[in-house]
């Protein structure tokens, strides 16, 4: 082997190298991210949709009552998915603190505090509805909507200590063949990036 050939298939070998342990840890946990973020805007895992929220059926007024699963005024459960590189790896995760709960379904106990917090969004809700000069309740449909979000809390409240609230699965993050197509499309551009610049 000529000592020109062995320097280049030495380059080679640290280009691959380096894609490996530095570049395709970035390139796959943006991609995988973009992905799950797009999920939720979506509404479910890789086109298999999550439930419809509660707060969608019981007419919650405005936009509360428009989000789709998982959605908020915020986004912060979305926004929270990020990546971490690492050398030939990268991990996936999201950092709030009820991403578990959502991703994995789960029974909640009823607590004191809880239904302390149920009654007040009931007569705030309920304290919203319009009254007319007559001194009886709106029949519009936007003082329906206050009464159904308002009907909702009551139903909250109501609940026993103790009892329990089940919050269904919404998987969206997680392993799937969707996320494996996704990291070897970015191993393959990267290879390909290398073999375009082979001299």
């Amino acid at each position: 082997m000529s000592p020109e050939l062995e320097k280049s298939i030495t380059m080679l070998l640290k280009k691959l190298e380096r894609v490996r342990d530095r570049e395709l840890p970035v390139r796959a946990g943006r991609a995988v991210v973009y992905g799950i973020r797009d999920n939720f805007n979506r509404g479910g895992f890789y086109g298999r949709p999550w439930k419809t929220p509660i707060r969608s059926k019981a007419g919650f007024r405005g936009a509360t009552g428009q989000y789709g699963p998982l959605l908020s005024g915020t986004n912060h459960l979305r926004d929270s998915t990020d990546y971490i590189p690492g050398t030939g790896r990268v991990t996936i995760r999201n950092t709030a603190p009820y991403a578990g709960t959502h991703n994995e379904g789960a029974d909640i106990a009823v607590t004191a505090r809880m239904k302390k917090f149920f009654w007040a969004k009931h007569y705030e809700a309920a304290g919203d509805v319009p009254v007319l000069k007559s001194g009886r309740q709106s029949r519009s449909r936007k003082a329906d909507s206050i009464r159904g979000e308002a009907a909702f809390w009551r139903n909250m409240a109501l609940k026993r200590t103790g009892s329990r609230i089940r919050i269904p699965q919404r998987k969206f993050i997680g392993e799937s063949p969707e996320v494996e197509k996704t990291v070897e499309a970015e191993t393959m551009k990267a290879l390909q990036g290398i073999i375009d610049n082979i001299k």
